[in-house]
């Protein structure tokens, strides 16, 4: 009976064998030449309510479906396609349009593609998108142990009021090291539709729990396992605010609204992130500075982050 069994398991054996060479496994690619075609995200940033009625189930380019079913749509303050994903089209000039679920046409504007990687953000159902270009060589962070930190971008995209007011003044945003707790610039000051540099933030991974800041090692013992040790990985929660810079030269730390001019709800911006190291993320901020919908409304200022690599 052991032989039997033996012989029926060697059998198995050659047959997966054979299986395996009969049925080599293969993949479909296409090489992209990035330095020839346009790599395109496309971004919904409107200040407007998400609602399922708004939900638009049907782009086009140049008329031409570039996703829509009944079960896929781009909801408010969405993207297309996925994080680190693009849409590939020729450079140039090209029409985009977008449908709701029953066909109504909501927006018809043209943009101008650029070869390599893009941002196409829609602001306004109005204006044309803005094109941010996204081809900046993407910094690393090389240590003597491991990398101790991430980047960021920051795109301002935030309407002073519900009139679609583009702001006059500049927005210079700040972070807050998790080690010694000062505030340092995380951007350049940046006017509306635009977007700064590559910023290089520290994270600390065994930074002590205080003042609402966390890492990932706050419960060991600071300093005994902060020198010499190598971190693999990590993430530490940053915290972040923004200066608000005036067409005259002047700085103050930026507030909001939620109540349509009642002082009482002035309050300055201030929100917080979880970092991780080696990673780079786009911060845009986006909605209005003064808005009457309440301290939950969707059209205030918010952040929204996308991880790019």
């Amino acid at each position: 009976m052991k032989f039997f069994k033996y012989i029926i398991i060697a059998i198995a054996s050659m047959v997966a064998l054979v299986s395996c060479e009969k049925h080599d496994l293969g993949y479909q690619m296409e090489h992209i030449d990035t330095s020839e075609k346009a790599l395109v995200v496309i971004w919904r940033l409107i200040p407007e309510a998400a609602t399922t009625a708004n939900r638009v189930y049907n782009i086009t380019i140049d008329d031409q479906p570039l996703w829509g079913n009944n079960s896929t749509y781009m909801a408010a303050r969405d993207w297309m396609p996925n994080q680190s994903r693009h849409y590939i089209m020729e450079p140039g000039v090209h029409n985009m349009k977008w449908y709701l679920s029953d066909g109504t046409l909501v927006y018809d504007n043209n943009f101008t593609a650029i070869k390599g990687m893009q941002e196409v953000v829609v602001s306004d159902y109005n204006a044309a998108p803005i094109v941010i270009d996204n081809n900046a060589e993407y910094p690393q962070d090389k240590t003597e142990h491991t990398a101790e930190s991430f980047h960021v971008r920051f795109a301002n995209f935030m309407y002073e009021d519900e009139n679609y007011t583009i702001p006059t003044y500049k927005l210079q945003y700040y972070f807050q090291d998790p080690t010694d707790l000062e505030w340092y610039p995380a951007s350049d000051p940046v006017g509306f539709g635009e977007v700064s540099p590559w910023t290089r933030v520290h994270i600390d991974v065994f930074a002590e729990a205080r003042s609402g800041q966390s890492g990932t090692g706050s419960a060991r013992n600071w300093a005994n396992n902060r020198v010499g040790y190598t971190i693999t990985s990590g993430s530490c929660t940053i915290y972040y605010k923004m200066k608000k810079i005036n067409a005259d030269g002047t700085e103050e730390w930026f507030t909001y609204n939620r109540k349509n001019g009642a002082s009482a709800e002035e309050k300055e911006y201030k929100d917080y992130w979880t970092a991780n190291v080696g990673r780079h993320e786009i911060h845009y901020f986006r909605g209005m500075r003064v808005t009457n919908g309440g301290t939950t409304s969707n059209t205030a200022c918010w952040i929204t982050q996308a991880h790019k690599y």
